[in-house]
């Protein structure tokens, strides 16, 4: 597209006005990825113009991001497109990340940063922590049409993002759109699978207010054949893993008002998934939800003073949501039938289902950041947040023979003070963060030793944290990163409070700590053709202390969360890419994540513990990704036309699902070498995009944690029509 800008330019001024504006058209068309790099375009991007005294400089946000101190990793908008379908296969392809799939779309998933997972990872939106709501939508729900960039920071979470994680973050930029704009896309591939999403914005340039609606629907039957390894490897389609949401959003926001940005939505998400049985045929149990969130944010720089800038968000949600588990009967895969797990029905768990819970949380967040001059900089975060949890099955109550369900409250506090230098014109940036973290629940809870009336239970506690992380820049191509922290993760509700049926609650529970240390290298050099060289090392080490686990309780339907103990990680990684000619870009990427039980006894006893130093199971410990593309403009004659082919592999080594207690052992989930290809053709300036896609080409047989069988080919077919 750039070949394709041509303007005819009366005066240096209007010169310097249309340099600008090009500049900044080609960061939200193209960025400087992590996979596919435009280098041409990144060239152009650090425009410098010199017009008599004044200079006017253009610099990619991306770029800035990954010159940043932090450990980053960062996604643009180009790897949201071509082979991937969602979130979860550009992050996939992430060095140093790790997507934990169960099954096909909507399966539950889990990023793994570093061997780092699950709710130790920070999940932001536009740097709202996703808290709460993460039980009801996931990352991988957002439309990737939607998304501007995912920032994946490792080890270190930017101060300004509030909230409490350990192994790192994800957060997800979503776009701002010009004033009139209309996006539609619809995919459709293998095991029925569908997704359509759509956005329109258009804006009262006499008001300054933008108006928007949206949504997104995903279907799928998920209907892909699996190998039953507890029936003699027996080969069965699934037949009961439908899976449906649907998401629907409006905006209003206003940028001519004394507030440089108001900012108002309201979403409302539906979902409705099957449960598929392996070691059963599992035929009526179904998870549902209802939920509904409306946020309100506030922007404004210079407030009040010059150098201040002002942000903060306020935000409610609402959830309702349940198991349906009720049949009468079990079937194992011979089609015989089995009684109900209890004389009320259910085929899941110990006891029938017909939850009806509800869930409520109240966030805010506040930014205050104050420039003091070139050099320093402090900013102040605030985060707190309240939910409460409404549990309501009575089947299950009358299964069990007492009451169990209670409602429970928990409300945390985290507080981030921050102090940026910046010397030798740039060269040094270092950025120091000091947290506070306070959290008190409210619950009841059981005895395990005998079904008693619930009784109370309150948590008040407070802990500290900081974190640091510097860059010095030897070169404007080659700079070095090494960044300390000592963090703290708070307990979720559900950890902490359970959740009113069949977790209890675990009021002696510790948070989380770690100190990790990250030092890495990175060389990336523009060559005089346009094109780009980058190469990062990283070298990184962990330890996780009272490590946070699910385990069974003394009554049978009951569980709790406790502390395991600690966990030591070190490893390393390296990532290269670069442009071998102007229309050939390579990429590859290898981890390395040592992570070790590092607890010498056994947790209560004098016991010498029997994994001691023993690698942690059912986490990956050696990955490695390559890519290729080539691209050219006008491939098959016409104009205004940009063809792409695009080829992604990803290698995971075997590791155990259990500690390797013996080499005989067997426990092991094998090695998995995966590709995928695309062909991506756009029309009139990328106004009509046309995509054929192929995930797992050889159609190889893939598992993720305890073998759980992951999809085989898939082939999609996608149309994009963007008008802006």
């Amino acid at each position: 597209m750039k070949n394709k800008l041509r303007v005819l330019i009366v005066g240096r001024i209007h010169y310097c006005f249309l340099s600008y504006k090009i500049v900044i058209t080609l960061f939200f068309l193209s960025a400087f990825f992590p996979f596919t790099v435009y280098a041409q375009e990144d060239a152009k991007r650090d425009t410098t113009v010199e017009m008599k005294e004044v200079m006017v400089t253009a610099r990619s946000e991306i770029r800035k991001l990954k010159e940043s101190a932090m450990p980053i990793s960062v996604i643009g908008q180009r790897q949201l497109q071509g082979t991937a379908t969602n979130i979860n296969d550009v992050l996939a392809r992430t060095v140093g990340v790790t997507v934990r799939n169960t099954g096909g779309l909507g399966s539950a998933s889990r990023i793994s940063l570093r061997g780092l997972e699950g709710k130790r990872m920070g999940m932001y939106v536009d740097e709202i922590p996703m808290s709460q709501l993460s039980n009801f939508v996931a990352l991988n729900d957002i439309p990737t049409n939607m998304i501007e960039r995912i920032e994946v920071y490792k080890g270190i979470v930017p101060y300004k993002f509030g909230g409490s994680a350990l192994g790192g973050a994800v957060n997800v930029v979503t776009k701002e759109y010009p004033p009139v704009y209309f996006d539609f896309s619809y995919e459709l591939g293998s095991f029925n699978t569908h997704q359509v999403s759509t956005v329109f914005k258009r804006t009262d340039h006499k008001t300054g207010l933008q108006f928007g609606i949206g949504g997104a629907f995903s279907f799928s039957k998920n209907n892909y054949k699996m190998t039953l390894a507890n029936l003699d490897n027996r080969i069965v389609e699934r037949d009961h893993d439908k899976f449906s949401k649907v998401m629907a959003g409006m905006s209003v926001k206003a940028t001519k008002w004394w507030f440089d940005e108001v900012k108002w939505e309201l979403i409302f998400l539906k979902t409705r998934q099957e449960i598929q049985g392996i070691d059963l045929d599992v035929r009526e149990a179904y998870n549902h939800s209802v939920s509904g969130l409306t946020t309100l944010a506030l922007k404004r720089k210079n407030f009040f003073l010059d150098g201040l800038d002002f942000d903060f968000d306020i935000g409610y949600f609402i959830g309702k949501y349940g198991l349906n588990d009720k049949a009468s009967n079990r079937y194992d895969w011979d089609g015989n039938k089995l009684p109900a797990v209890s004389p009320y029905g259910g085929e899941q768990n110990n006891f029938p289902s017909d939850g009806r819970n509800r869930s409520n949380e109240l966030t805010s967040k506040l930014n205050i950041g104050y420039t003091i001059d070139k050099h320093h900089g402090i900013n102040l975060n605030v985060y707190f947040d309240r939910n409460s949890l409404h549990p309501n099955d009575s089947l299950m109550d009358k299964a069990l023979g007492f009451q169990s369900n209670f409602p429970s409250k928990m409300k945390t506090l985290t507080t981030g003070l921050s102090y940026d230098l910046t010397l030798f014109d740039g060269r040094f940036q270092n950025a120091f963060t000091f947290k506070n973290f306070i959290f008190s629940s409210h619950s009841r809870s059981i005895d395990v030793y005998s079904v008693r009336a619930p009784e109370p239970v309150k948590v008040f506690k407070s802990y500290f944290g900081f974190s640091d992380a510097f860059r010095y820049k030897f070169t404007d191509d080659l700079m070095l990163k090494a960044s300390f922290n000592s963090e703290v993760r708070i307990p979720t509700s559900e950890e902490l409070i359970g959740n009113g049926y069949s977790i209890l609650a675990s009021p002696a529970l510790k948070p989380e700590r770690t100190s990790g240390v990250n030092l890495g290298m990175l060389y990336r050099h523009l060559k005089q053709d346009g094109g780009l060289v980058e190469i990062e090392l990283n070298g990184f080490y962990n330890q996780l202390k009272d490590m946070i686990r699910f385990t069974p309780d003394m009554i049978p339907t009951m569980a709790r969360y406790r502390n395991f103990g600690s966990v030591r990680t070190r490893g390393v990684e390296l990532d290269v890419k670069g442009d071998v000619c102007p229309v050939l870009y390579l990429y590859a990427n290898g981890t390395y994540q040592d992570l070790r039980d590092v607890r010498k006894l056994t947790p209560g006893t004098t016991v010498e513990n029997p994994t001691y130093m023993k690698r942690i199971p059912n986490v990956p410990y050696l990955l490695a990704n390559f890519g290729a593309e080539f691209h050219k403009e006008n491939l098959f004659g016409g104009k205004e036309q940009n063809t792409r082919f695009l080829f992604d592999a990803s290698y995971v080594h075997t590791y155990y699902y259990d500690f390797e207690v013996s080499r005989y052992q067997d426990k092991k989930i094998p090695s998995a070498l995966t590709m995928d290809a695309a062909i991506e053709h756009s029309f009139k300036n990328d106004q009509w995009v046309l995509t054929f896609k192929v995930k797992n080409l050889t159609n190889r047989r893939v598992v993720s944690e305890f073998n759980r069988p992951l999809p085989g080919r898939y082939i999609g077919v996608k149309v994009r029509y963007l008008l802006k």
